[in-house]
């Protein structure tokens, strides 16, 4: 019979978190090689700058015999007569434990008795894009205070060989490659320092603002991405492009950590829409990215409505789940 680990669960907030996430976060994220670029610290600070004032840090710890094992960033949004208590970095295609203890079941399923005692205590905990996979994940499954939003994942492996795919793919690949190229002049590019990424952050909104503008603008205030692209620096983001005759037709904000790349912010320009721009950047970006030894490409959480399924099985991706939890019933309120 397995003896039972002693675990305690710690929670810091405000500037206690703030310290605690400059510190050793770091160490943790070096000592989880698992861990994704959404988990870095670049990543983490740049969001942890980015919270507004009615909001403040929150950082979870797990120890055990060891030290500290694993860590969660959170962040309390003061929204009324109940607190919110979410994932400190909303942009990220996924939310996880960082640490050497993140993989341990019995280091997840403290967390997750924790989160149910939020409940309990007339907080209001919400987790989202915790990839099915991994401890926690598992650990929050299934308990009765949760429930559970199920949202496909892609990754592409890498290098992908174009030859294997299926004919149909094949032909419609090939179909937008010869219509780009008559009469149409192409450049592929990917920023390589942080000074190029910054002079491309500008030019990338533009286009995500003229793609989107038909849509309806959401009432929370926009992150400034500028600022969030400052603290990823090139060790953590680059933004690839495509120009077409010399105008910006496609660009493509993403971050890595070793072989793994994840996309986070495409933009198209629509006026290019009869080009695909997109085919034709992520085209360029898997080749360039096979030849600099990646191995994965990670397209992220895939809508089911608006065409994205199909879109990403044109790279025949490993498909994988990610989960959103939310109370199964409102709290109570504090006496």
């Amino acid at each position: 019979m397995p003896v039972p680990r002693i675990t305690h669960v710690r929670m810091l907030e405000d500037d206690a978190a703030t310290t605690w996430i400059s510190r050793w976060w770091p160490t943790l994220y070096e000592a989880d090689p698992r861990a994704t670029a959404y988990q870095s610290p670049q990543w983490v600070t740049a969001w942890l700058l980015q919270l507004p004032s009615s909001s403040s840090p929150v950082v979870m710890t797990i120890a055990d015999e060891g030290g500290v094992s694993a860590a969660l960033p959170l962040a309390r949004h003061r929204t009324g007569a109940t607190d919110v208590i979410s994932a400190l970095t909303p942009y990220a295609e996924y939310n996880d434990l960082v640490g050497p203890g993140a993989r341990h079941p019995y280091i997840a399923q403290a967390l997750a008795a924790d989160l149910d005692q939020f409940l309990q205590d007339g907080q209001n905990p919400e987790l989202a894009h915790v990839p099915t996979s991994s401890a926690l994940g598992r650990a929050l499954d299934g308990r009765s205070a949760w429930h559970a939003t199920r949202t496909r994942t892609a990754l592409v492996p890498l290098p992908l060989d174009w030859e294997v795919l299926p004919g149909n793919q094949r032909r419609q690949h090939a179909k937008r490659e010869r219509r780009i190229r008559a009469g149409h002049a192409i450049t592929y590019a990917r920023t390589r320092t942080t000074g190029e990424l910054l002079q491309m952050q500008p030019e990338l909104e533009r286009l995500h603002a003229a793609r989107w503008a038909p849509a309806p603008r959401p009432s929370t205030s926009q992150p400034d991405w500028g600022a969030v692209l400052n603290e990823l620096t090139d060790t953590t983001a680059f933004i690839a492009t495509i120009t077409i005759d010399g105008a910006l037709a496609a660009a493509q904000l993403c971050l890595y950590r070793g072989t793994t790349c994840w996309s986070l912010r495409p933009a198209m320009n629509p006026g290019a829409a009869r080009l695909s721009p997109g085919h034709l950047l992520l085209r360029r970006l898997i080749d360039d990215l096979s030849s600099h030894g990646f191995t994965g490409l990670g397209l992220g959480r895939t809508a089911e409505t608006d065409g994205q399924t199909g879109y990403k099985e044109q790279y025949q991706p490993r498909w994988s789940t990610a989960l959103s939890f939310t109370p199964t019933r409102q709290p109570p309120r504090p006496a």
